[in-house]
């Protein structure tokens, strides 16, 4: 009897988990009850190591049970046998920085941003500032099996200083005023069990230094939005984990010696000017010796070049911002290449959220992290580091190696089934034939099914943000 095609067993396994009862907006996870195994896969690990052809990938729960030539490994009898000839496996990605609680809605089922990532083969998210209680809730029901989502490290409220908020803002952070205050707040956030300190722009400089040295007594991370009146190499030498955004580095020099509340009077493309490589180059080897990380949002703020670029074709008195955020973006382009270069270990993320007044136009769960992969190559990255920033490099920062970030042997099974190969062209990480979550397979077909339950998130958005 002739053996079926890769392709013939793919559509069986999608028709029967498309009989499985979900609901599209909300999808309930699906349970793996057999021992799932790829054979004549080409195995992507993210360790670095070429890719390795023709393997067989043995997955027996949550976990990876056995990694081998196919040759040589014989698949466990009544195992889910899939052939992926011609296709490529890649660990699952991370987007390092969303705000998932902006995506949540008082309609039922809650419409959240977890189909849109998942179907893009996000398998694991930081939550960088939101609704504890309702992350919290989404954790368990997604660990109980009621819903499909990411793994989600989360910081729990914003911390930072006083300044005008919108509403939803307002109500999800602590604001700190003094060194007392922020000490008090690290407490609090430990206490509560938050996985990490988020801090804001806001925040004093006595403040901050004195937050990040209460993160260090009460040994609990510390991520920096960069306040104004930090530097960031300041921020680095108080241990900082991360620090995120490209364009801190730009507000730094322009708020550098500008008292909290005024305007700054020196010209963003100015300071560029003065940012030179020598300047960058030691800035990012003191983040290399420090260990800390640099989450750069790049598609974040190409997305408000792109929102400045759509004024300017219609309204001239736009051309010369839109001229303006073109040029600084292509410059933050060339600094995380000279940051890859310096050694510093980048982590993906793009910095979506739709309901507050830091909404970025065009960024997109699940999408938008496809479009950094791309950037940091264009920066000058191999395609393999650029995927190591979202898988490798999210565990290493999570503490997380031994289980999570690459294909080996006895790690959780989070991967992602490429229809080509993503380290000829990174942008083949977008042509996904199924996503393994905890060891479940989600085919494409069903996918596709969770993008039809949430269209809002598959469509850029327009911001009328100036």
């Amino acid at each position: 009897m002739k053996k079926p095609s890769g392709h013939i067993l793919l559509a069986t396994a999608a028709i029967l988990l498309l009989t499985t009862n979900t609901s599209l907006a909300q999808p309930t996870r699906l349970t793996q009850t057999k021992t799932l195994v790829f054979t004549h896969v080409t195995l992507i690990d993210a360790t670095g190591s070429p890719a390795q052809p023709d393997m067989t990938v043995v997955i027996t729960g949550e976990r990876i049970t056995t990694l081998g030539r196919t040759s040589k490994v014989r698949p466990p009898k009544g195992a889910q046998v899939i052939d992926a000839s011609g296709k490529f496996l890649i660990p699952g990605l991370w987007d390092m920085h969303t705000h998932l609680s902006f995506y949540a809605d008082t309609k039922q089922p809650p419409f959240t941003a977890f189909p849109a990532l998942i179907a893009n083969g996000v398998t694991g998210v930081r939550d960088m500032g939101g609704d504890f209680e309702q992350i919290a809730k989404w954790r368990k029901e997604i660990t109980d099996g009621t819903i499909t989502g990411p793994r989600i490290f989360q910081a729990g409220a914003f911390v930072d200083g006083p300044k005008q908020m919108d509403e939803l803002r307002a109500a999800l952070t602590i604001v700190v005023n003094n060194p007392e205050e922020a000490r008090q707040a690290v407490v609090t956030q430990k206490q509560r069990g938050v996985d990490f300190i988020k801090v804001h722009n806001g925040v004093s400089r006595d403040a901050y230094l004195a937050l990040a040295d209460e993160c260090r007594k009460q040994k609990i991370p510390l991520a920096t939005h960069l306040p104004r009146s930090v530097r960031a190499a300041e921020a680095s030498d108080a241990r900082t984990i991360s620090l995120e955004h490209i364009e801190t580095l730009i507000e730094s020099i322009v708020f550098d010696g500008v008292a909290p509340g005024r305007q700054p009077t020196k010209d963003p493309i100015a300071a560029m000017a003065e940012f030179t490589d020598k300047k960058a180059v030691a800035l990012f080897a003191n983040f290399s010796r420090n260990g800390t990380y640099f989450v750069p949002t790049l598609s974040g703020y190409r997305s408000f070049m792109q929102d400045a670029e759509r004024l300017a074709a219609t309204d001239a008195k736009y051309q010369a911002a839109a001229a303006g955020r073109n040029k600084l973006f292509q410059r933050f382009v060339q600094l995380v290449g000279l940051m890859q270069r310096s050694g510093v270990s980048i982590l993906a993320a793009t910095d979506f959220a739709n309901k507050s007044g830091g909404a970025r136009p065009d960024v997109r769960p699940g999408f938008t992290l496809h479009d950094e992969l791309a950037l940091f190559v264009e920066a000058g990255m191999t395609p393999m580091q650029a995927l190591q920033t979202a898988t490798r490099n999210p565990a290493q920062y999570l503490g997380k190696s031994d289980s999570l970030g690459t294909i080996e042997k006895g790690k959780l099974a989070d991967l992602v089934l490429l229809e080509a190969n993503p380290l000829a062209r990174i942008t083949n990480t977008r042509r996904i034939a199924a996503v393994i979550l905890s060891g479940n397979l989600i085919l494409k077909p069903q996918l596709q099914a969770m993008l039809a339950g949430a269209e809002d998130l598959t469509q850029p958005r327009v911001s009328s943000q100036q």
